[in-house]
């Protein structure tokens, strides 16, 4: 019996910098590419493969079997699902991520369908019959920023987004494109630097996006004491409302200047949930929260797309990897990748 196996072969266009910077992604249609460059095993933790297979189900030019006759889109298909981590990792958070939902409001269905409705019209200029235009892609900030417009604050911390399940695989799918074309740099990067443990470049599914939710935590912590035992001293039991006006007031608006990210993630939470459980199950609660906001919900993953977006426009250095010597060069340069994806090396190592 045939085993099946596929070939990915691409090349991805970036501008040389600090770091470098992804242009456009190129997929090989023609067999004189993949006989000039030899097809390998794809990397340890198949960047290189999840780049190429990510591609592959964004872009419906691709799955024409006029322009890519030898394709196997289904075995590609099943090979993303069977290699992607992430969406794994969705699923387990996603249970927790719902039940919370079943007891706040839910964002307006009619918004979400129209930003789902933006964001599809503007990806479109992306798509190439080549590949992907990562030059093209900055104009879906705005969309994002349309968005939370629309449904009057931040996608941080926000757990009433509901999508439909067409939507949400193309998120996945996107995301997954984007990480792992941003784990490529990092591969490229770390092959030229003598010390890994001081030059090296590091990719961290949790701290890229939240680098610091420890300090959240403690910092949610006191903002539900304020807001709890301010309770008593504002309404009618404040006489005149001075207290409120020279206290309560003043300090508020210094926890969402100060610690915004712990003032979304306590006023985002049904208070009913925070109201039942004591301090030491409250301090795990709002660090596993936050985990499971960023793994596990919809918003989160628009967070993660935006962010990673952020990184192309302006630099992963100015986002990810601040730590790096500033360098400039300004030259475009293209990184050549080939690999060979059999049903041993995708289902027997995810069965090991």
């Amino acid at each position: 019996m045939k085993h099946k196996s596929l070939r990915l072969g691409y090349d991805v266009t970036m501008e040389k910098g600090t770091t470098w910077k992804p242009l456009k992604v190129q997929f090989w249609t023609q067999e004189e590419s993949y006989k000039k460059f030899q097809a390998s095993e794809p990397f340890k933790y198949m960047a290189d493969a999840l780049t190429a297979l990510s591609m592959i189900k964004l872009n419906h030019f691709i799955k024409s079997p006029v322009a890519t006759p030898h394709m196997d889109y289904n075995f590609a298909t099943e090979a993303w699902k069977a290699l992607e981590p992430h969406c794994e990792l969705y699923e387990r958070s996603h249970q927790r991520t719902r039940a919370l939902q079943t007891q706040l409001a839910v964002v307006n269905p009619e918004i979400c369908k129209e930003f789902e409705n933006h964001f599809n019209e503007q990806f479109e200029t992306v798509l190439k019959p080549w590949g992907l235009d990562l030059t093209a892609i900055g104009p879906l900030l705005d969309t994002f920023a349309w968005f939370e417009g629309k449904i009057g604050g931040p996608l941080l911390y926000n757990f009433g987004l509901n999508f439909s399940k067409p939507f949400m695989d193309k998120l996945h799918t996107l995301y997954s494109f984007l990480y792992h074309l941003r784990s490529l740099v990092a591969v490229d990067h770390n092959a030229h630097v003598e010390d890994h443990s001081h030059e090296g470049l590091r990719i961290d599914a949790i701290t890229d996006y939240l680098p610091r939710a420890e300090y959240v935590v403690n910092d949610a912590l006191l903002y539900w004491n304020f807001k709890k035992f301010s309770q008593p001293f504002s309404g009618p039991k404040t006489p005149e409302g001075r207290v409120e006006k020279l206290f309560v007031g003043p300090m508020e608006k210094a926890f969402h200047k100060y610690s915004h990210h712990a003032c979304h993630l306590v006023d985002n939470l049904p208070p009913s949930f925070i109201a039942s459980l004591n301090p030491i199950e409250l301090e795990e609660a709002f660090y596993l929260v936050q985990m499971d906001w960023l793994l596990g919900s919809p918003a989160g993953l628009l967070f993660k797309i935006r962010e990673e977006i952020f990184g192309l426009q302006n630099g992963y250095e100015k986002i990810f990897w601040k730590d790096v010597e500033p360098q400039y060069h300004g030259k475009q340069v293209a990184l050549h990748l080939c690999c060979e994806l059999t049903e041993e090396n995708i289902f027997g190592k995810k069965s090991a």
